[in-house]
């Protein structure tokens, strides 16, 4: 039986750089490192409807302080993303899904989740 493969073109910088750092640091191959990404947010995806759960992403540092009213933070891993909240609760409830919604940009409403094999 042949291998299936999968190649992805256009990958952001930021992405690339974290793959490679996290990788470095675990000392393993590209291969071997996005295959173990892809096996835990597989293994942590609805059975039913293939939609991953929060445990899907891996862990990030939320940098975060008090102003006047709000708990402001931003992920360290993304600076990009930056939000606010009344309590803690409610900056990272924020912040996942602040995340979230740039992990999905330009997917339309309607889409669909398959697991690919990467072996």
């Amino acid at each position: 039986m042949a291998k299936k493969q999968i190649l992805i073109r256009d990958l952001p910088e930021a992405l690339y750089e974290w793959i490679e750092t996290e990788r470095h640091a675990k000392r393993v191959s590209q291969k071997e490192f996005l295959l173990k990404v892809l096996g835990n947010a597989a293994a942590h995806s609805a059975p039913d409807t293939g939609i991953a759960g929060l445990s899907a992403f891996s862990r990030m540092t939320l940098v975060y302080w008090k102003s006047k009213k709000f708990w402001l933070g931003k992920l360290l891993e993304h600076p990009e993303i930056m939000t606010q909240g009344r309590t803690l609760k409610e900056l990272e409830q924020n912040i996942r899904e602040a995340f979230l919604l740039m992990a999905l940009d330009e997917v339309p409403e309607k889409y669909q989740i398959r697991e690919v094999a990467m072996a």
